[in-house]
Protein backbone atom coordinates (compact mmCIF):
# COMPACT_ATOMS: atom_id res chain seq x y z
CA UNK A 1 0.00 0.00 0.00
CA UNK A 2 2.94 2.37 0.91
CA UNK A 3 4.45 1.48 -2.32
CA UNK A 4 1.35 1.42 -4.23
CA UNK A 5 0.68 5.13 -2.31
CA UNK A 6 4.37 6.46 -3.25
CA UNK A 7 4.16 5.53 -6.97
CA UNK A 8 0.37 7.41 -7.27
CA UNK A 9 2.18 10.42 -5.62
CA UNK A 10 5.40 10.12 -8.15
CA UNK A 11 3.05 10.11 -11.09
CA UNK A 12 1.38 13.00 -10.06
CA UNK A 13 4.00 14.75 -9.17
CA UNK A 14 5.77 13.69 -12.56
CA UNK A 15 2.49 15.22 -14.61
CA UNK A 16 2.85 18.44 -12.54
CA UNK A 17 6.02 18.80 -13.46
CA UNK A 18 5.52 18.01 -17.57
CA UNK A 19 1.87 20.22 -17.33
CA UNK A 20 3.93 23.50 -17.15
CA UNK A 21 6.27 22.55 -19.49
CA UNK A 22 4.16 21.88 -22.23
CA UNK A 23 2.11 24.83 -20.98
CA UNK A 24 5.60 27.13 -22.18
CA UNK A 25 5.65 25.30 -25.38
CA UNK A 26 2.44 26.43 -25.84
CA UNK A 27 2.73 29.88 -25.01
CA UNK A 28 5.77 30.65 -27.28
CA UNK A 29 4.16 29.40 -29.94
CA UNK A 30 1.15 31.65 -29.35
CA UNK A 31 3.56 34.34 -28.86
CA UNK A 32 4.72 33.73 -32.39
CA UNK A 33 1.74 33.29 -34.11
CA UNK A 34 0.50 36.81 -32.27
CA UNK A 35 3.52 38.47 -33.92
CA UNK A 36 3.26 37.26 -37.12
CA UNK A 37 -0.24 38.24 -37.08
CA UNK A 38 0.96 41.67 -35.82
CA UNK A 39 3.59 42.31 -38.36
CA UNK A 40 0.44 41.27 -41.24
CA UNK A 41 -1.67 44.20 -39.59
CA UNK A 42 1.62 46.70 -39.63
CA UNK A 43 1.85 45.70 -43.14
CA UNK A 44 -1.31 46.21 -44.00
CA UNK A 45 -1.55 49.72 -42.17
CA UNK A 46 1.59 50.95 -43.69
CA UNK A 47 1.00 53.88 -45.56
CA UNK A 48 3.82 54.35 -48.48
CA UNK A 49 6.58 52.15 -49.81
CA UNK A 50 9.16 53.71 -48.22
CA UNK A 51 7.26 52.32 -44.35
CA UNK A 52 6.60 48.99 -46.10
CA UNK A 53 10.55 48.29 -46.84
CA UNK A 54 11.32 49.31 -43.28
CA UNK A 55 9.23 46.65 -41.85
CA UNK A 56 10.57 44.22 -44.51
CA UNK A 57 14.25 44.21 -42.94
CA UNK A 58 13.15 44.92 -39.10
CA UNK A 59 9.99 42.59 -38.50
CA UNK A 60 11.36 40.12 -40.62
CA UNK A 61 14.42 39.39 -38.67
CA UNK A 62 12.59 39.23 -35.54
CA UNK A 63 10.49 36.74 -36.75
CA UNK A 64 12.68 34.43 -39.16
CA UNK A 65 16.26 34.87 -36.63
CA UNK A 66 18.16 36.39 -39.38
CA UNK A 67 20.85 38.24 -38.60
CA UNK A 68 20.84 40.90 -41.19
CA UNK A 69 18.08 41.44 -44.03
CA UNK A 70 18.31 43.20 -47.84
CA UNK A 71 15.72 44.01 -49.75
CA UNK A 72 16.09 44.16 -53.97
CA UNK A 73 13.68 45.59 -55.71
CA UNK A 74 13.79 46.95 -59.31
CA UNK A 75 15.45 50.58 -59.86
CA UNK A 76 15.26 53.03 -62.71
CA UNK A 77 17.91 51.55 -64.68
CA UNK A 78 15.85 48.32 -64.74
CA UNK A 79 18.16 45.92 -62.68
CA UNK A 80 17.67 45.22 -58.87
CA UNK A 81 19.28 47.92 -56.41
CA UNK A 82 19.30 47.52 -53.01
CA UNK A 83 16.21 49.60 -50.91
CA UNK A 84 16.80 48.41 -47.64
CA UNK A 85 18.84 46.74 -44.71
CA UNK A 86 18.00 46.18 -41.33
CA UNK A 87 19.05 48.14 -38.73
CA UNK A 88 20.00 51.39 -41.32
CA UNK A 89 17.87 53.97 -42.01
CA UNK A 90 19.25 55.09 -45.14
CA UNK A 91 21.25 52.86 -48.04
CA UNK A 92 24.36 54.47 -49.11
CA UNK A 93 24.71 53.28 -52.36
CA UNK A 94 28.66 54.27 -52.30
CA UNK A 95 29.44 51.94 -49.63
CA UNK A 96 31.22 48.73 -50.71
CA UNK A 97 28.72 46.47 -49.09
CA UNK A 98 25.62 47.80 -50.74
CA UNK A 99 27.49 47.21 -54.26
CA UNK A 100 28.51 43.83 -53.28
CA UNK A 101 25.27 42.82 -52.59
CA UNK A 102 23.56 44.35 -55.27
CA UNK A 103 25.66 42.51 -57.54
CA UNK A 104 25.13 39.64 -55.59
CA UNK A 105 21.17 40.39 -56.44
CA UNK A 106 21.31 40.59 -59.79
CA UNK A 107 23.63 37.42 -60.22
CA UNK A 108 21.15 35.46 -58.07
CA UNK A 109 17.48 37.18 -60.37
CA UNK A 110 19.00 35.53 -63.50
CA UNK A 111 19.25 32.07 -62.33
CA UNK A 112 16.11 29.89 -63.94
CA UNK A 113 14.94 29.01 -60.29
CA UNK A 114 15.02 33.06 -58.78
CA UNK A 115 10.84 33.00 -58.89
CA UNK A 116 11.31 30.45 -55.89
CA UNK A 117 13.08 30.30 -52.54
CA UNK A 118 17.24 29.76 -53.36
CA UNK A 119 19.32 28.59 -50.10
CA UNK A 120 22.79 29.24 -51.04
CA UNK A 121 25.98 30.26 -49.13
CA UNK A 122 27.46 33.51 -50.54
CA UNK A 123 30.69 32.80 -52.61
CA UNK A 124 33.84 34.05 -52.63
CA UNK A 125 34.36 36.77 -55.45
CA UNK A 126 37.54 38.51 -54.31
CA UNK A 127 35.49 41.48 -53.11
CA UNK A 128 37.17 43.08 -49.95
CA UNK A 129 34.11 43.46 -48.36
CA UNK A 130 32.20 40.41 -49.80
CA UNK A 131 34.61 38.30 -48.31
CA UNK A 132 34.76 39.78 -45.14
CA UNK A 133 31.37 39.61 -44.45
CA UNK A 134 30.53 37.31 -41.44
CA UNK A 135 27.62 35.81 -42.21
CA UNK A 136 28.01 33.32 -45.49
CA UNK A 137 24.08 31.32 -45.37
CA UNK A 138 21.68 33.19 -46.97
CA UNK A 139 18.42 32.63 -48.48
CA UNK A 140 16.74 34.34 -51.54
CA UNK A 141 12.90 35.03 -50.99
CA UNK A 142 11.16 36.42 -53.89
CA UNK A 143 8.19 39.05 -53.41
CA UNK A 144 5.63 37.50 -55.46
CA UNK A 145 2.10 36.74 -54.04
CA UNK A 146 0.09 34.30 -56.37
CA UNK A 147 0.47 34.71 -60.36
CA UNK A 148 1.37 38.19 -60.12
CA UNK A 149 5.18 39.49 -61.24
CA UNK A 150 8.19 39.42 -58.79
CA UNK A 151 8.15 42.42 -57.61
CA UNK A 152 11.82 41.66 -55.78
CA UNK A 153 13.13 39.57 -52.99
CA UNK A 154 14.30 39.56 -49.73
CA UNK A 155 17.74 38.32 -49.35
CA UNK A 156 17.86 36.67 -45.35
CA UNK A 157 21.85 35.70 -43.87
CA UNK A 158 23.11 34.12 -40.92
CA UNK A 159 25.94 32.53 -40.08
CA UNK A 160 24.21 28.87 -39.13
CA UNK A 161 22.06 27.01 -42.29
CA UNK A 162 18.76 27.75 -42.13
CA UNK A 163 15.85 25.62 -40.82
CA UNK A 164 12.66 25.02 -42.65
CA UNK A 165 10.60 26.39 -40.24
CA UNK A 166 12.25 29.75 -40.51
CA UNK A 167 11.87 29.52 -44.32
CA UNK A 168 8.25 29.11 -44.21
CA UNK A 169 7.91 31.86 -41.97
CA UNK A 170 9.86 34.16 -44.61
CA UNK A 171 8.12 32.82 -47.38
CA UNK A 172 5.08 33.84 -45.77
CA UNK A 173 5.71 36.97 -44.43
CA UNK A 174 7.22 37.31 -48.32
CA UNK A 175 3.70 36.74 -49.85
CA UNK A 176 1.97 39.47 -47.27
CA UNK A 177 4.47 41.85 -48.20
CA UNK A 178 4.27 41.71 -52.28
CA UNK A 179 0.91 41.81 -51.73
CA UNK A 180 0.91 45.06 -50.20
CA UNK A 181 3.17 46.58 -52.71
CA UNK A 182 0.35 46.16 -55.52
CA UNK A 183 -2.12 47.39 -52.91
CA UNK A 184 0.25 50.40 -52.28
CA UNK A 185 0.80 50.95 -55.97
CA UNK A 186 -2.77 50.96 -56.52
CA UNK A 187 -3.39 53.45 -53.89
CA UNK A 188 -0.67 55.77 -55.74
CA UNK A 189 -2.18 55.22 -58.90
CA UNK A 190 -5.74 56.38 -57.43
CA UNK A 191 -4.04 59.60 -55.39
CA UNK A 192 -2.07 60.30 -58.74
CA UNK A 193 -5.75 60.23 -60.24
CA UNK A 194 -7.15 62.57 -58.00
CA UNK A 195 -4.40 64.45 -58.22
CA UNK A 196 -5.32 64.95 -61.96
CA UNK A 197 -8.90 66.13 -60.63
CA UNK A 198 -7.49 68.35 -58.08
CA UNK A 199 -7.15 72.21 -58.36
CA UNK A 200 -3.97 71.81 -57.58
CA UNK A 201 -2.88 69.88 -60.66
CA UNK A 202 -4.81 72.29 -62.60
CA UNK A 203 -2.70 75.03 -61.66
CA UNK A 204 0.63 73.21 -61.78
CA UNK A 205 -0.75 72.25 -65.32
CA UNK A 206 -1.21 76.06 -66.37
CA UNK A 207 1.96 77.18 -64.86
CA UNK A 208 3.69 74.26 -66.78
CA UNK A 209 2.33 74.74 -70.12
CA UNK A 210 2.90 78.65 -69.64
CA UNK A 211 6.56 77.68 -68.63
CA UNK A 212 6.94 75.89 -71.68
CA UNK A 213 5.30 78.98 -73.67
CA UNK A 214 8.25 81.47 -72.55
CA UNK A 215 10.77 78.88 -74.22
CA UNK A 216 8.71 79.29 -77.72
CA UNK A 217 10.43 80.93 -80.68
CA UNK A 218 8.79 84.12 -81.73
CA UNK A 219 10.08 86.81 -84.13
CA UNK A 220 10.65 89.91 -81.92
CA UNK A 221 9.01 92.80 -82.79
CA UNK A 222 8.99 96.37 -82.01
CA UNK A 223 6.51 99.19 -82.54
CA UNK A 224 7.82 102.41 -83.57
CA UNK A 225 6.08 105.88 -85.79
CA UNK A 226 6.59 105.97 -89.18
CA UNK A 227 5.84 108.37 -92.33
CA UNK A 228 4.93 107.94 -95.69
CA UNK A 229 7.99 109.96 -97.62
CA UNK A 230 9.55 110.22 -101.40
CA UNK A 231 11.88 108.22 -102.58
CA UNK A 232 15.11 110.15 -103.98
CA UNK A 233 13.38 113.60 -104.14
CA UNK A 234 14.82 116.16 -105.92
CA UNK A 235 15.87 118.79 -103.87
CA UNK A 236 15.69 122.60 -104.04
CA UNK A 237 18.31 124.39 -102.67
CA UNK A 238 19.91 127.96 -102.51
CA UNK A 239 22.14 128.42 -105.20
CA UNK A 240 23.65 131.15 -103.60
CA UNK A 241 23.34 133.62 -100.72
CA UNK A 242 20.09 135.39 -100.89
CA UNK A 243 16.52 136.44 -99.44
CA UNK A 244 13.28 134.61 -100.83
CA UNK A 245 11.58 136.91 -102.52
CA UNK A 246 8.48 134.45 -103.96
CA UNK A 247 7.51 130.65 -104.32
CA UNK A 248 5.25 130.32 -107.53
CA UNK A 249 4.11 126.77 -106.36
CA UNK A 250 1.76 125.62 -104.02
CA UNK A 251 2.72 122.89 -101.19
CA UNK A 252 1.62 119.51 -102.58
CA UNK A 253 0.58 120.86 -106.19
CA UNK A 254 2.20 119.13 -108.94
CA UNK A 255 4.94 120.52 -111.04
CA UNK A 256 6.74 120.27 -114.80
CA UNK A 257 10.29 120.27 -115.29
CA UNK A 258 10.93 123.98 -116.19
CA UNK A 259 8.94 125.50 -114.20
CA UNK A 260 9.59 128.30 -111.93
CA UNK A 261 9.70 127.39 -108.21
CA UNK A 262 11.31 130.15 -106.38
CA UNK A 263 12.93 133.35 -106.77
CA UNK A 264 15.61 135.16 -104.88
CA UNK A 265 15.62 138.87 -104.55
CA UNK A 266 17.69 140.04 -107.84
CA UNK A 267 17.60 143.70 -107.74
CA UNK A 268 21.35 144.11 -107.07
CA UNK A 269 22.08 141.49 -109.45
CA UNK A 270 19.74 142.53 -112.05
CA UNK A 271 21.28 146.35 -111.60
CA UNK A 272 25.24 144.49 -111.85
CA UNK A 273 23.82 142.43 -114.70
CA UNK A 274 22.84 145.95 -116.91
CA UNK A 275 26.31 147.42 -115.74
CA UNK A 276 28.48 144.78 -117.54
CA UNK A 277 26.04 145.08 -120.39
CA UNK A 278 26.64 148.46 -120.83
CA UNK A 279 30.72 148.17 -120.30
CA UNK A 280 30.59 145.55 -123.26
CA UNK A 281 28.95 148.15 -125.46
CA UNK A 282 31.54 150.55 -124.42
CA UNK A 283 34.46 147.88 -124.91
CA UNK A 284 32.96 147.32 -128.57
CA UNK A 285 33.04 151.03 -129.36
CA UNK A 286 36.34 151.49 -128.33
CA UNK A 287 37.34 148.37 -130.08
CA UNK A 288 35.61 149.60 -133.02
CA UNK A 289 37.32 153.47 -132.88
CA UNK A 290 40.67 151.64 -132.50
CA UNK A 291 39.98 149.97 -136.03
CA UNK A 292 39.03 152.83 -137.78
CA UNK A 293 41.97 154.81 -136.32
CA UNK A 294 44.02 152.28 -137.95
CA UNK A 295 43.84 153.02 -141.17
CA UNK A 296 45.31 156.95 -140.75
CA UNK A 297 47.38 156.23 -138.04
CA UNK A 298 49.94 153.76 -136.88
CA UNK A 299 49.28 154.42 -133.40
CA UNK A 300 45.39 152.42 -134.26
CA UNK A 301 47.26 149.25 -134.49
CA UNK A 302 48.63 149.39 -131.15
CA UNK A 303 45.44 150.26 -129.44
CA UNK A 304 43.55 147.39 -131.10
CA UNK A 305 45.13 144.73 -129.03
CA UNK A 306 44.23 146.48 -125.83
CA UNK A 307 40.77 147.27 -127.22
CA UNK A 308 39.91 143.86 -127.86
CA UNK A 309 41.29 142.28 -124.30
CA UNK A 310 39.08 144.89 -122.75
CA UNK A 311 36.22 143.64 -124.36
CA UNK A 312 36.84 140.10 -123.42
CA UNK A 313 37.21 141.18 -120.50
CA UNK A 314 33.94 142.95 -120.30
CA UNK A 315 32.47 140.39 -121.60
CA UNK A 316 33.54 137.69 -119.08
CA UNK A 317 31.93 140.09 -116.56
CA UNK A 318 28.41 140.25 -118.17
CA UNK A 319 28.52 136.55 -118.83
CA UNK A 320 28.96 136.19 -114.97
CA UNK A 321 26.65 138.54 -113.41
CA UNK A 322 23.93 137.12 -116.12
CA UNK A 323 24.53 133.45 -114.36
CA UNK A 324 24.33 134.74 -110.90
CA UNK A 325 21.21 137.14 -112.25
CA UNK A 326 19.55 133.93 -113.80
CA UNK A 327 19.92 131.67 -110.69
CA UNK A 328 18.05 133.32 -108.92
CA UNK A 329 15.36 131.98 -110.64
CA UNK A 330 15.08 128.16 -109.48
CA UNK A 331 13.27 125.47 -112.05
CA UNK A 332 12.35 122.16 -111.81
CA UNK A 333 14.51 120.12 -113.08
CA UNK A 334 12.16 117.19 -113.20
CA UNK A 335 8.24 116.14 -112.71
CA UNK A 336 6.80 115.55 -109.68
CA UNK A 337 4.65 117.29 -106.75
CA UNK A 338 6.45 120.30 -104.71
CA UNK A 339 6.44 119.30 -100.81
CA UNK A 340 7.15 122.04 -98.38
CA UNK A 341 5.88 122.97 -95.11
CA UNK A 342 4.36 126.72 -95.48
CA UNK A 343 4.73 128.90 -98.64
CA UNK A 344 4.45 132.49 -95.61
CA UNK A 345 7.28 130.96 -94.22
CA UNK A 346 9.83 131.07 -96.70
CA UNK A 347 8.85 133.92 -98.60
CA UNK A 348 11.29 136.78 -96.78
CA UNK A 349 13.76 134.64 -95.59
CA UNK A 350 17.57 134.67 -96.29
CA UNK A 351 19.05 131.68 -97.18
CA UNK A 352 22.87 130.37 -97.57
CA UNK A 353 24.02 128.73 -100.46
CA UNK A 354 23.03 125.04 -99.72
CA UNK A 355 20.53 125.69 -98.17
CA UNK A 356 17.35 123.13 -98.73
CA UNK A 357 13.85 125.29 -99.48
CA UNK A 358 11.76 122.39 -100.62
CA UNK A 359 12.29 119.13 -102.74
CA UNK A 360 10.13 118.14 -106.06
CA UNK A 361 9.19 114.45 -105.63
CA UNK A 362 7.82 111.88 -107.88
CA UNK A 363 4.63 110.64 -106.04
CA UNK A 364 4.34 106.75 -107.53
CA UNK A 365 7.95 106.41 -105.49
CA UNK A 366 7.91 106.63 -102.11
CA UNK A 367 8.97 104.95 -99.16
CA UNK A 368 8.46 104.70 -95.17
CA UNK A 369 10.96 106.13 -92.98
CA UNK A 370 10.22 104.80 -89.69
CA UNK A 371 11.71 106.50 -86.23
CA UNK A 372 13.56 103.12 -84.68
CA UNK A 373 14.01 105.04 -80.46
CA UNK A 374 17.15 103.88 -79.30
CA UNK A 375 15.18 101.93 -76.25
CA UNK A 376 13.44 99.58 -78.81
CA UNK A 377 16.52 98.90 -81.01
CA UNK A 378 16.64 95.27 -81.94
CA UNK A 379 18.78 93.47 -84.68
CA UNK A 380 17.62 94.42 -88.02
CA UNK A 381 18.38 92.91 -91.46
CA UNK A 382 17.72 94.23 -95.06
CA UNK A 383 14.39 92.28 -95.85
CA UNK A 384 12.87 92.35 -92.32
CA UNK A 385 9.48 92.49 -92.17
CA UNK A 386 7.20 95.52 -91.56
CA UNK A 387 4.05 95.87 -91.20
CA UNK A 388 2.42 99.52 -91.31
CA UNK A 389 -0.95 101.00 -89.81
CA UNK A 390 -1.42 104.44 -91.20
CA UNK A 391 -3.62 106.69 -89.81
CA UNK A 392 -5.78 107.50 -92.24
CA UNK A 393 -6.80 103.66 -92.85
CA UNK A 394 -5.36 101.98 -89.55
CA UNK A 395 -7.56 98.64 -90.55
CA UNK A 396 -6.21 98.20 -93.66
CA UNK A 397 -2.05 97.71 -93.11
CA UNK A 398 0.57 97.64 -95.67
CA UNK A 399 3.43 95.14 -95.99
CA UNK A 400 7.06 96.24 -96.41
CA UNK A 401 10.42 95.05 -96.12
CA UNK A 402 13.34 97.22 -94.10
CA UNK A 403 16.33 98.13 -97.15
CA UNK A 404 18.16 100.00 -94.99
CA UNK A 405 18.51 101.68 -91.38
CA UNK A 406 20.90 104.16 -90.15
CA UNK A 407 24.24 103.26 -88.10
CA UNK A 408 23.93 106.15 -85.58
CA UNK A 409 21.01 107.03 -83.76
CA UNK A 410 20.43 111.08 -84.59
CA UNK A 411 17.43 113.01 -82.12
CA UNK A 412 14.11 112.96 -83.97
CA UNK A 413 11.13 115.81 -83.83
CA UNK A 414 10.06 114.66 -80.92
CA UNK A 415 13.53 115.39 -79.24
CA UNK A 416 14.42 111.34 -79.18
CA UNK A 417 17.28 109.51 -80.17
CA UNK A 418 16.39 107.22 -82.87
CA UNK A 419 17.57 104.88 -85.53
CA UNK A 420 15.84 105.79 -88.85
CA UNK A 421 14.77 102.94 -90.41
CA UNK A 422 13.64 102.73 -94.30
CA UNK A 423 11.37 100.17 -95.46
CA UNK A 424 10.16 99.66 -99.18
CA UNK A 425 6.78 99.32 -99.07
CA UNK A 426 5.21 96.22 -101.12
CA UNK A 427 2.40 97.19 -103.47
CA UNK A 428 -1.60 96.49 -101.93
CA UNK A 429 -4.06 94.43 -104.36
CA UNK A 430 -6.51 97.25 -105.78
CA UNK A 431 -5.33 99.61 -102.71
CA UNK A 432 -4.39 103.29 -104.05
CA UNK A 433 -0.68 104.08 -102.88
CA UNK A 434 -0.94 106.09 -99.65
CA UNK A 435 -0.13 109.65 -99.82
CA UNK A 436 3.01 110.91 -98.78
CA UNK A 437 2.99 112.75 -95.56
CA UNK A 438 1.17 110.37 -93.87
CA UNK A 439 1.98 108.86 -90.28
CA UNK A 440 0.97 105.87 -88.27
CA UNK A 441 2.76 103.19 -86.77
CA UNK A 442 5.16 100.35 -87.80
CA UNK A 443 5.55 96.93 -86.46
CA UNK A 444 8.81 96.10 -87.11
CA UNK A 445 9.94 92.13 -86.87
CA UNK A 446 13.73 90.89 -86.37
CA UNK A 447 15.16 87.64 -85.67
CA UNK A 448 13.46 84.73 -83.90
CA UNK A 449 13.95 84.77 -79.86
CA UNK A 450 12.17 82.73 -76.88
CA UNK A 451 8.93 84.45 -75.69
CA UNK A 452 10.06 84.87 -72.16
CA UNK A 453 12.96 87.12 -73.98
CA UNK A 454 10.35 88.98 -75.89
CA UNK A 455 7.61 89.51 -72.95
CA UNK A 456 10.93 90.57 -70.81
CA UNK A 457 12.86 91.93 -72.82
CA UNK A 458 13.10 95.75 -71.46
CA UNK A 459 13.20 93.92 -67.26
CA UNK A 460 15.81 92.15 -68.58
CA UNK A 461 18.11 94.87 -70.41
CA UNK A 462 17.52 97.01 -67.77
CA UNK A 463 18.45 94.59 -65.00
CA UNK A 464 21.82 93.61 -67.17
CA UNK A 465 22.63 97.55 -67.07
CA UNK A 466 21.93 97.51 -63.65
CA UNK A 467 24.02 94.60 -62.25
CA UNK A 468 26.22 95.11 -65.29
CA UNK A 469 26.35 91.54 -66.64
Amino acid sequence: MMAEKQSKQGAGTASKVRTPASGGAGDGQLAALLALLRVEQEVRDAASERDLVLLMVNETRKLTRARQIFVAMPGPAGGLQIEGVSSIPVVDRNAPLIAFFESFAKTTAKRPDASGIIRLTIPETGDSAGDAYPFREAVWVPLQHGTSEMRGALILVREDAWLEQDVVIARRLAQTYAHALRALGARERHRLRDFFKSYRFHTVAISGIFALLLFVRVPISVLAPVEISPRDPFVVAAPMDGVIEDIFVEPNHSVKKGDLLVKLADTALRNRYEVAQREVEVAEARLKQSNQIAFTDPRGMREIGIARAELALKLAERDFARDLYEKTQIRAERDGLAMYNDKHELIGRPVAVGERILEVADASSIEARIELAVSDAIALAPGASVRLFLDSDPLRPWDAKVRRADYKAQLGDNGIAAFRVFADIEPGSGKPSPRMGVRGTAQISGDEAPLGLYLFRRPITTLRQWIGF
